[in-house]
């Protein structure tokens, strides 16, 4: 039978009330608070029975103190002449048990007890604000991207997983501090009528956040098609949970030593520091050995669907080709170019093609807008004084064998350059030499079969 157990909730920093509460339902299961610790709260075995509970913040009170202090000494004594006993403390919180039916609460003040979690509020709501712009720029410009450019962004599984991160950060840091400030002004009119308004956090929204994010990693792992970034982000994630535990490690030894809280936190800080320096170092050591070696390219294990020698009938040794693809659940996007090498005398005519399949079909209209918009743009020429932009019109679709097809016309003038459209994917190719109808069908055959 266990005698310990550990358990980690999330709780809103100002939420005492749902502490005291989770609290007194784990005593009736036969749970006492033993220990709070970094990595969650720790329980010892007891008889199921109905206790209460109150959770005191004093934010004097600091984690590298290796004693309590003499003000909390004093505190706990009054607690314990008024049937109230402790059952752990650590930093600025303490927490109180009591066995009487109907105990006399500890705070009998409801204006000191709004200043006491404002008190805690004001060292707490810098670090939310840091997440919620953030939150706001990078997930915000990701659900933007997710719009206007949704290839790109749906093809890049890194992008996808950083997005969710800090798009749940901002929610949550924006309905928490919109909790915490609503509760806040309730409270302090509550206060002035002399009645306690007990705190609603928001630790179950943290339960969706860590889950969301937990899938959004997941799907990383999933999608990541180079081994090289699944070992690079590996040891990124060991380096951060090496520094947090050996910070942890040094400010419990210096605590046992009985060291001062200034000393304590002066060499946890630099054990972070210099940790922080070395690992980091090391993963950028082997990152950049990575890219020397191609293990974060997966590039020779691509070959290309249409060749410029399959339309040209020129020997494929006389051009070089590069191939990048990125493969996800929503949509896969190839883009190979064709070009002459370097070693040849005369340059041969060349071509470039992005391939998008389709996984999900209500993308394709988002689609076709992201590949028409940047040569459009990129692509214009004054006419009678005044600047007239590139634009993909309508053309007969038949010589490619695709549904739709569209070729790019830059002041009445057409170009080589075209985007194809299938019910299930979409080609934007371009090529340096006119192509003539029997060209348009092989490359139609290879680019819808691929």
């Amino acid at each position: 039978m266990r005698t310990t157990r550990r358990d980690l909730i999330p709780f809103s920093f100002y939420d005492h009330t749902g502490m005291e509460k989770h609290l007194e339902k784990m005593a009736q299961k036969g749970w006492m608070l033993e220990e709070l610790t970094n990595w969650g709260w720790k329980y010892r075995a007891i008889q199921p029975q109905k206790l209460h509970f109150s959770v005191s913040f004093d934010t004097r009170a600091s984690d590298f103190e290796p004693e309590p202090t003499e003000e909390q000494i004093m505190f706990q004594k009054f607690c314990r002449h008024s049937g109230w006993k402790l059952a752990a403390a650590s930093g600025w919180m303490q927490v109180f048990y009591n066995e009487e039916e109907d105990p006399l609460p500890i705070q009998t003040d409801p204006e000191l007890e709004v200043r006491m979690v404002g008190k805690r509020a004001r060292r707490m709501v810098p670090a939310y604000v840091i997440f919620l712009v953030l939150g706001f720029l990078i997930g915000g410009g990701w659900c933007f991207s997710l719009v206007t450019k949704p290839i790109q962004t749906l093809t890049t599984p890194s992008g996808v997983l950083l997005g969710l991160c800090w798009l749940c950060l901002f929610l949550y840091s924006t309905v928490d501090l919109i909790a915490y400030y609503a509760w806040h002004r309730r409270a302090l009119a509550a206060a002035q009528r002399g009645e306690f308004l007990p705190t609603r956090g928001c630790h179950q929204l943290v339960y969706v956040v860590l889950a969301v994010m937990a899938l959004g990693l997941v799907y990383w792992f999933i999608v990541e098609r180079r081994p090289g970034m699944r070992f690079l982000t590996g040891g990124i994630l060991l380096a951060y949970v090496v520094i947090l535990l050996a910070m942890n490690g040094t400010t419990k030894t210096l605590k046992r030593k009985k060291a001062s809280a200034g000393l304590n936190r002066a060499a946890t800080l630099g054990v972070d520091v210099v940790l922080a320096i070395v690992l980091i170092g090391g993963v950028s050591w082997l990152f950049f050995q990575g890219v020397q070696n191609g293990v974060f390219s997966i590039t020779e294990q691509i070959e290309a669907p249409l060749l410029a020698s399959d339309l040209t009938r020129v020997e494929e040794e006389k051009y070089t080709t590069t191939v990048s693809t990125e493969m996800t659940p929503f949509l896969d996007r190839q883009e190979v170019w064709c070009r002459t090498g370097f070693d040849q005398e005369e340059p041969l005519p060349g071509m470039d093609y992005t391939l998008v399949k389709l996984h999900v079909p209500f993308l394709h209209n988002a689609c076709f807008r992201e590949l028409c918009r940047p040569l459009e743009k990129r692509m214009a020429t004054y006419v009678d004084g005044s600047v007239v932009h590139a634009q993909y019109v309508a053309v007969d679709p038949t010589p490619w064998g695709a549904e739709k097809a569209y070729q790019l016309n830059l002041a009445g003038e057409f170009r080589q350059e075209y985007i194809l459209c299938w019910k299930d994917r979409i080609v934007q190719l371009g090529a340096d030499w006119d192509l003539t109808a029997e060209q348009m069908a092989v490359a139609g055959e290879k680019l819808v079969n691929a």
